[in-house]
């Protein structure tokens, strides 16, 4: 017959699960190694394990060391960054002073042949909104209310 896994319980009953069966060797180790450190460990030495006063400083020194290592590493990346985007700056020079070179003229005679064209669209838009305004007001001057409109 198989044994049942052994359940760990919290004070309300609610269970953990099985836990992972550990062998008797390990357990044996364990708890010989705990029974060696205790009685072997000088008191002076537990004292200072159990107090918490050594590890705030401690703490503090990694958290040091944690800040040192994310400057280093942004420092790094700005590094990385400036480098790249120099390179890539530098090649693409030759690309800018082409565009320069021919792109940009070509751009200014495209708008400049443009230009008759953008007048000739401004003027016929003037003259429509003109005629728009004539129609509107010829057809307001024929109508009956309009004299009494005037007279008032």
């Amino acid at each position: 017959m198989m044994q049942q896994p052994r359940v760990e319980t919290d004070t309300i009953g609610a269970g953990e699960g099985p836990q992972p069966a550990v062998s008797w060797s390990t357990r044996v180790t364990r708890q010989a190694l705990v029974r060696w450190w205790v009685c072997h460990m000088p008191q002076s030495w537990a004292q200072w394990w159990s107090t918490s006063g050594w590890r705030q400083p401690l703490q503090r020194m990694l958290w040091g060391v944690e800040g040192i290592l994310y400057l280093l590493l942004a420092l790094m990346l700005c590094h990385a960054l400036f480098t790249t985007g120099s390179h890539l700056l530098s090649s693409l020079w030759p690309v800018v002073a082409t565009v320069w070179r021919h792109l940009l003229p070509a751009i200014l005679l495209l708008m400049l042949s443009a230009l008759p064209a953008l007048l000739f669209m401004a003027s016929f838009l003037l003259l429509f909104s003109t005629l728009l305004s004539l129609v509107g007001l010829l057809t307001s001057m024929t109508h009956q209310g309009y004299a009494q409109d005037l007279d008032q």
